[in-house]
């Protein structure tokens, strides 16, 4: 059944009455709260919903254009904060969402992702218009006059957004920001989240077959002060690489990027994959920005540090990065994240020259595209921080204070882009910071003040605790302060700043306070909360931007050779563990992050070795490996409800306070020495496989309640598969062992788990396990084709018995849309089973072997030890480079590797 609505077909007769009878109930309908009874003949601006009809507009556009092209511009802005959309950005759990945009931006293709994983109905505003009228947009206006096909227009517009308030995903294009739809999408998005799709330059002229680039930079020009105003958000579509023109070649109208996606016939093996990083950018932006709680954790769970708000963390750390330095050269945005537990977006110009990004695009377009980019590139949250004063567009080295209403509207702008933090300048007016504030929705706000020198009584003074008390009054979740060092004596200061603020009566809010330049180096060693460090490759140009002076490096250094964190000892426990790679990944990382930790091989025939570790005093944690993931848990004084559900644990961590302890491995304190009460037990080989099932699994197999999941074995790594399984929400899940009563063992194991009593961190209960008894079965016909498998077999021999040699049954993998397959077996690499679905990479199917599904759930593990970020990217290089100097098996394939380590990054996807 197709997710698109297809409504019966009404005449317009029927229609005139709910216009003329019942507008001003329709129109109260769309805001819930304000009871605002905006008509549509209220509205008398110019119409400028045809600029998309012809690109032949006249005029120099002047009036449309953004305020963010120059701070000393005289222009009119009808993007000003006081003239554009005020919004609280807090909708109802089932507000519908609608998309906005001109065409060729993938606003369709966005819907149809939003929708299936929503599982909420897709509403193509054109194609309604057509049911409910009997005409298209295009017949309606050759066969009636203009004025007709304007008021028909505005009652189809209005009829759609009321009947269509919850649980819908509704696209708008061109014909719907008419004179009369803007107001009512103004009107709708008082209660509903409205997000405005861009896209740059090169990929619309694709779409739309013109080669004039003129035309369509001013068609961009003219439309975005419109459906800004009639938007609460925006969202960038990033171009992926392996998108060519052929995605929009096709002779139909409703042809889309998406359609490309599942058009298998013209794919090679990698294209069904191309789309993944949009979709996890755009499901995760749209989870935020609507306030999805629940569907933002889902989304977020396998990344442990995801589920504990940083200002909750000890010693974490902002990557800061002007924009500037974005723009003016090819930076590694990976490699400038990496460690960091937050990435601040410094916004320190007033205007981009027309040769950034491609495209002579105003700073709203060029932030809109920066964001998105960094976004694409990162898995922490993002700071959005708006410089006070920012370079002059005619002299770089000169710096002007922003203007009101320019800052205000560079932070408004940022706001519409969802970031998980955005800061205000303190130094403003109150009223200015509290209608930022107000409309803050679901980003939290650091209030930010930076000294330009140092006050009579520096820290001590009490102009800071002002500061700090204003702050908190006016609604800001964090305070930042700072100012430059005078003495080596105001590094103490600010400790006992911190102090005084914590012994205040009351809830207090997070501070994060430090001095500025090389004399405050010690303050932002010992400041426990978004420290914001230079990333290395900035640290040429960090006395020129005005940049943090200290890395997260030296800032780990310091803490470490001051004792204020204790040098930690880590294992991988088990009967066999010669063969792994983990002590390589692991040291590589703690070594890049400034830890003087070590991890190494612990290898026991017995359960009883565990006893060597726990009596260390500097023991840290250990993995756990073969045959002890299960014999531990007797021995355990806590579990994560992950471990308890899966039955299995991989990951033990110390507990050396029994007060405080709890079933979050990361509410423990982390690198502090000293004797051992019990042992915390977790599992990370379910987030492994679940972030691996969403790398490979392409947008066209987004997981439905029909989706069909397949699990080969009946071990350790088959019990977290199903975990991982049903917690990407997969409700028909199927087993095959090849000893028959320990698969239903598994599926018993798992129908009777109670699920519901694991909390907010476990999955859906909504599921069903089945055995399949033989490889000779035919695939059940009440069941769709499963589009996820995972084996958790071992593919070499082990003792006596020969490998197994498994592939799936052909009967068992007819997916049309193909699916992907998940082998944990890394020993060999190129297992049959591996090998069997690269040949079939053409039908779509994607194979995802060991050797990333060990990196994944080792990020997760690292986070569990250390509490810190995981340096990704360098994790996955050692494991691909240790194996490769490790593997002498005849299926091994050295060109594979080296294809891998040339086009490695740390994402998820």
């Amino acid at each position: 059944m197709s997710i698109l609505v297809r409504p019966p077909k009404r005449r317009l007769d029927d229609l005139e009455p709910v216009r003329d009878q019942n507008h001003r109930q329709l129109s109260q309908g769309f805001s819930r709260e304000s009871g605002n009874k905006l008509g549509i003949n209220a509205y008398s601006g110019t119409d400028y919903g045809r600029f998309e009809e012809h690109l032949e507009v006249s005029g120099d556009g002047s009036r449309l254009a953004s305020p963010f092209r120059d701070p000393n511009s005289g222009r009119t802005s009808p993007s000003r904060f006081e003239e554009s959309l005020q919004t609280r950005r807090k909708f109802s759990r089932n507000a519908s969402i609608v998309l906005i945009g001109i065409r060729g931006t993938g606003k369709s293709s966005l819907a149809v992702m939003l929708a299936t994983t929503y599982g909420r109905r897709l509403i193509e505003a054109d194609r309604y218009f057509q049911q409910i009228t009997g005409h298209s947009r295009a017949a309606y206006k050759r066969d009636y006059t203009v004025p007709e096909y304007r008021r028909q227009e505005a009652i189809v517009m209005e009829s759609m957004l009321m009947e269509h308030q919850d649980d819908c995903v509704i696209v708008c294009g061109p014909g719907d920001v008419e004179r009369n739809g803007q107001i009512l999408l103004r009107e709708y998005a008082k209660t509903h989240p409205v997000i405005h799709i861009v896209r740059d330059l090169g990929s619309i002229k694709s779409y739309l077959k013109t080669r004039d680039i003129e035309k369509v930079r001013r068609l961009l020009q003219l439309s975005a002060p419109i459906y800004r105003a009639c938007s609460n958000f925006e969202f960038f579509n990033v171009s992926e690489k392996g998108i060519g023109d052929q995605a929009f070649g096709k002779n139909s109208q409703y042809y889309t990027q998406w359609d490309a996606e599942v058009d298998q016939r013209a794919q090679a093996s990698t294209p069904f994959l191309v789309l993944k990083r949009l979709q996890r950018d755009f499901l995760r932006f749209v989870a935020f920005a609507a306030g999805n709680i629940s569907e933002l954790t889902k989304q977020l769970s396998p990344f442990p540090l995801h589920m504990q708000p940083i200002e909750s963390r000890k010693f974490t750390y902002a990557a800061t990065v002007p924009i500037s330095s974005l723009l003016e050269r090819d930076l590694d945005i990976e490699e400038l994240e990496s460690t960091a537990d937050a990435f601040e977006l410094k916004i320190d110009v007033s205007a981009t020259p027309s040769t950034q990004l491609g495209t002579e695009s105003n700073l709203a377009d060029t932030i809109s595209q920066t964001v998105a980019t960094v976004r694409r590139n990162i898995i922490i949250p993002l700071i959005y921080h708006v410089d006070g004063s920012a370079a002059s567009s005619n002299q770089q080295t000169e710096l002007l204070r922003r203007s009101e209403a320019s800052y205000l509207e560079l932070v408004q702008h940022g706001l519409r882009l969802g970031p998980e933090f955005v800061t205000v300048d303190l130094s403003f007016e109150d009223s200015l910071l509290s209608q930022i504030i107000a409309s803050k929705g679901s980003t939290k706000v650091i209030g930010h003040y930076s000294a330009g020198q140092s006050p009579p009584k520096g820290w001590d003074d009490p102009e800071y605790l002002s500061i700090y008390e204003r702050a908190k009054r006016l609604g800001c979740d964090m305070v930042r302060l700072t100012q430059p060092t005078a003495t080596i004596d105001d590094n103490f200061a600010v400790e006992r700043f911190r102090h005084q603020v914590k012994t205040l009566p009351g809830p207090q809010l997070p501070v994060i306070a430090y001095n500025s330049g090389p004399l405050g180096r010690n303050s932002c060693c010992f400041n426990p909360i978004l420290t914001p460090v230079v990333p290395r490759p900035l640290l040429s140009e960090a006395a020129k931007k005005g940049l943090p002076s200290i890395t997260i490096k030296e800032a780990q250094d310091a803490l470490y050779s001051s004792f204020v964190l204790d040098p930690m000892q880590f294992f991988v426990f088990g009967a066999n563990t010669t063969y792994s790679l983990s002590p390589a990944m692991h040291n590589a990382a703690f070594a890049t992050r400034g830890m003087p930790h070590t991890y190494r091989i612990h290898q026991s025939a017995t359960l009883r070795g565990l006893n060597e570790l726990v009596e260390n005093p500097n023991f840290g944690g250990t993995s756990v490996s073969l045959p002890y993931k299960t014999e531990v848990i007797p021995l355990l004084h806590s579990m994560s409800p992950h471990a308890r559900a899966i039955g299995a644990v991989n990951t033990l961590i110390p507990i050396r306070n029994l007060e405080t302890s709890t079933d979050n491995a990361l509410d423990m304190e982390k690198s502090r020495s000293g004797p051992i009460k019990g042992l915390h037990g977790d599992n990370t080989d379910w987030i492994g496989i679940c972030n691996c099932i969403r790398r490979g699994l392409s947008p066209a197999n987004a997981i439905r309640p029909s989706t069909t999941g397949l699990v080969i074995g009946a071990g350790g790594m088959a019990r977290a598969a199903i975990y991982s399984m049903i917690h990407l929400g997969v409700q028909n899940i199927f087993v095959w062992n090849r000893t028959l009563a320990n698969a239903e063992k598994l599926a018993q194991h798992y129908m009777r788990l109670d699920l519901n009593a694991l909390g907010r961190s476990g999955p859906s209960s909504s599921y069903r396990i089945h055995v399949l008894e033989t490889l000779q079965d035919r695939w059940p016909t009440k069941y769709r084709q499963p589009t996820i498998v995972c084996s958790g077999i071992p593919a070499h021999r082990i003792g006596d018995q020969p490998a197994p040699n498994f592939q799936l049954p052909p009967q068992w993998i007819e997916s049309p849309t193909g699916g992907v397959v998940v082998d944990i077996a890394y020993k060999p690499l190129n297992t049959p089973l591996m090998r069997q679905i690269r040949s079939l990479s053409r039908r779509g199917w994607v194979a995802v072997d060991g050797l990333d599904v060990l990196p994944e759930q080792g990020f997760a593990q690292f986070e569990l030890f250390t509490g810190c970020r995981a340096p990704r990217r360098l994790m996955r290089t050692i494991v691909l480079q240790e194996y490769k100097e490790e593997e002498q098996d005849a299926d091994y394939d050295r060109s594979a590797i080296r294809t891998r380590l040339e086009n490695l990054d740390g994402q998820p996807v």
